[in-house]
């Protein structure tokens, strides 16, 4: 009895997914013009105590050769989440929001300390390490990117963005 409910627990999120999808791409065509995008690294920081803001980090891979314009973002369970960058302005670092990111064809742009991140806000609930939060990722031509961000603490983001001690010189 228990195999044939998780048999059809799981036939029923395998097509779930798969209604979801093919909904998600209805209503535009796709042809030779539609940016190959891949999304990598993607974490965002738990909510440090009292704080009502964090940081996510990711790399968006463009492997066609049509420029992608990210526009926007949601994270599940965050009220909001903006686009910002870091710059130099007068010597000084300033953080930003940022209406859009160009990812040009056939590159990369990281989200990372230092540079563009996504600033997320007012959690309806506490983002614990472990988690996995759904990322959606919209762009001007109407296409949405769907991934999962891995919930990390602020220890191993910084131990990530530390220089590696092995390191090799050219």
């Amino acid at each position: 009895m228990m195999t044939k409910l998780c048999f059809s627990m799981a036939s029923a999120l395998v097509f779930s997914f798969f209604s979801s999808s093919l909904a998600a791409h209805a209503g535009h065509e796709h042809d030779a013009d539609v940016a190959e995008l891949e999304v990598t690294n993607v974490q965002v920081r738990e909510f440090l105590p009292a704080s009502s803001s964090s940081v996510g980090y990711l790399t968006i891979i463009n492997h066609s050769g049509t420029p992608a314009t990210l526009t926007k973002a949601t994270l599940e369970g965050l009220e909001r989440v903006e686009i910002h960058e870091h710059s130099h302005v007068n010597g000084m670092m300033k953080m930003q929001q940022v209406e859009s990111v160009t990812i040009k064809a056939h590159e990369s742009v990281s989200f990372q300390p230092g540079g563009y991140h996504l600033m997320v806000f007012d959690p309806q609930e506490p983002l614990k390490v472990g988690q996995e939060r759904k990322l959606t990722l919209y762009f001007n031509d109407g296409n949405r990117l769907f991934t999962n961000a891995q919930v990390v603490s602020l220890e191993a983001q910084a131990a990530q963005s530390k220089p590696s001690k092995h390191h090799a010189h050219h």
